[in-house]
């Protein structure tokens, strides 16, 4: 296989260390890569030389429905502070499980608008192909996540997490790890303290062995941010991720300021365990919005329940992701082009797909109110009310 155009033309103009592009030609000439990701490039000092590394990375590894530009969408980035507000601080955030930076793009511009430095990472085996997901470590998330904060971090400036789903459950655990230079509050959206599928994910790693994937073959990958094709490892390194979690946390509780954003239709995670591990781990000032559709008379302090359904937008109820994406994002808002479709057997998930007229919208496993498919909802209309609760958290 002859590297593409696109790859050689970059690696001809970026500034990279000369024996990394030569691995990353041999690879791709000797086919010996395709599905390693032990090349994903470590976190340096330099953030842009990072991202450079990380584009080279991409481009040769990606799936070939793929885009260049597509590809580059996996990118990490950063943001600065915007100058004419007060500073307030760094912001490090970590994407979720088979997913990408992408989905903290509308996060991000709404931190630094409010005076914060903000880095996403993107984590290894994650931005290329669902097969580099074959052989990931839980210890090289955790390990690449370490790295990022060491790096990133002032002694002297006010330094916060933010995480999705499992992002969630990393940034909970290096602040459960940080005794010296403590980490100064987490944003969490859909922290996937623990699944649904907990007790199938607990022998996933040797069911793994056996049968490589959850969901792939029957499932298009039409999704440029996101993988849709599931390993079996993936959930196996997701729930090792969990149990690190649990050895330290909530044990002892963190004493730092806290906003968690979920939906009660969430899929993924179990959303009772998630209230108590709320209630018990986090003893500072927090905040956790749940959007429901049930008439809810929980009095738990510190716990808001938000509308769900928003029937003039066809949308049901909120999804796992969707929490935390503006109606504006130009692949998932209100104009966007992406459509994530329910169902993990083909024919609900093909009539999803091929239905030409307008879904609803709703989370995994929502039922149709009139036989119209149900695509996943993808943004959140509160998004500006997310902000204003970060703003009554975390701005002083």
């Amino acid at each position: 296989m002859q590297p593409n155009s696109g790859i050689t033309n970059y690696l001809s103009r970026a500034t990279l260390r000369p024996a990394r592009v030569v691995i990353v030609l041999l690879c791709l000439a000797l086919q010996a890569c395709t599905h390693s990701d032990s090349l994903f490039p470590r976190p340096q000092l330099e953030f842009d030389q990072h991202i450079a590394e990380v584009k080279v990375h991409l481009l040769a590894h990606k799936m070939s429905q793929r885009s260049e530009a597509e590809a580059e969408l996996n990118l990490p980035f950063d943001r600065k502070a915007a100058s004419n507000v007060p500073y307030q601080g760094k912001f490090l955030l970590i994407h979720g499980l088979n997913d990408s930076p992408f989905i903290w793009r509308d996060m991000a511009n709404a931190l630094a608008d409010r005076g914060f430095d903000v880095r996403a990472i993107l984590l290894p085996g994650h931005g290329s192909t669902p097969e580099a997901m074959l052989s990931i470590s839980y210890k090289r998330w955790l390990s690449a996540a370490r790295e990022q904060v060491s790096l990133y971090r002032d002694s002297d400036t006010p330094f916060y997490l933010g995480g999705f789903s499992l992002g969630g459950v990393i940034a909970t655990l290096l602040a459960a790890e940080k005794k010296s230079n403590p980490i100064d509050g987490l944003l969490l959206f859909s922290p996937a303290y623990r699944s649904n599928i907990n007790h199938l994910l607990r022998w996933a790693g040797v069911y793994s062995k056996f049968k490589p994937w959850m969901f792939g073959g029957m499932i298009r990958e039409d999704n440029p941010v996101k993988y849709n094709s599931i390993p079996i490892n993936s959930g196996a390194q997701y729930y090792k991720t969990t149990r690190a979690l649990k050895r330290r946390w909530p044990r002892k509780p963190l004493n730092i300021p806290t906003l968690v954003v979920a939906s009660s239709n969430d899929s993924v995670l179990d959303v009772n365990y998630m209230l108590e591990s709320f209630d018990k781990g986090f003893t500072a000032e927090k905040k956790l919005i749940i959007y429901s559709n049930d008439q809810n008379t929980s009095t738990q302090e510190h716990v808001e329940y938000r509308s769900s359904a928003y029937p003039d937008l066809r949308i049901l109820n909120q999804a796992h992701q969707s929490v935390l994406v503006a109606p504006t994002n130009s692949l998932f808002g209100v104009n966007g082009h992406v459509r994530v479709c329910n169902g993990s057997e083909w024919p609900v998930f093909s009539r999803c797909l091929f239905y030409t007229g307008e879904h609803w919208l709703g989370a995994q496993h929502t039922p149709s109110p009139d036989e119209v498919p149900v695509a996943r909802t993808t943004y959140n209309p509160d998004f500006a009310g997310v902000l204003d609760a970060f703003d009554a958290i975390f701005i002083r």
